[in-house]
C-alpha cells in the first residue's frame, strides 16, 4: 500500500532540535529499520517557507512503519498520513461521472 505523510515542524522548534532528532534517528538504527520495513521511501521538503514541511510518500505493507516515523518525530512536529493510489486525471473525471452522474 502506499501512503502520503506530512510533517510540519511546529512552530517553536528550532533548527537545532531537528538536528538533534535527525541524529537520534540515525544514532538508533531507526533509519536502517525504517528501510526494512518500506519497500519504496521517498522524501520531499517544501523549499522556502518556514518553519519546514517534510513529505514522504512510503510504500509499505507494514503500515506500523508509518508509526515509528511519526512516534519518533512527533514531539517537534504536526504529522498526518494517509493511503493513496495513482490516477491520472481522466480516471478520476470518469469515476466522478460515475458517482455524481452526467
Amino acid at each position: 500500500m502506499w501512503y502520503i505523510s506530512i510533517f510540519d515542524a511546529k512552530e517553536t522548534t528550532a533548527l537545532k532540535e531537528i538536528r538533534h532528532e535527525r541524529e537520534q534517528w540515525i544514532k538508533k538504527g531507526k533509519d536502517r529499520l525504517f528501510q526494512q520495513r518500506c519497500k519504496t521511501i521517498n522524501r520531499y521538503e517544501v523549499l522556502g517557507i518556514s518553519p519546514l514541511k517534510i513529505i514522504f510518500v512510503i510504500e509499505t505493507d507494514d503500515p506500523s512503519a508509518l508509526n515509528l516515523l511519526s512516534r519518533h518525530f512527533g514531539d517537534e512536529w504536526n504529522s498526518v498520513s494517509y493511503p493513496i493510489i495513482q490516477r491520472e486525471i481522466s480516471e478520476a473525471l470518469e469515476e466522478d461521472h460515475a458517482v455524481i452522474g452526467g
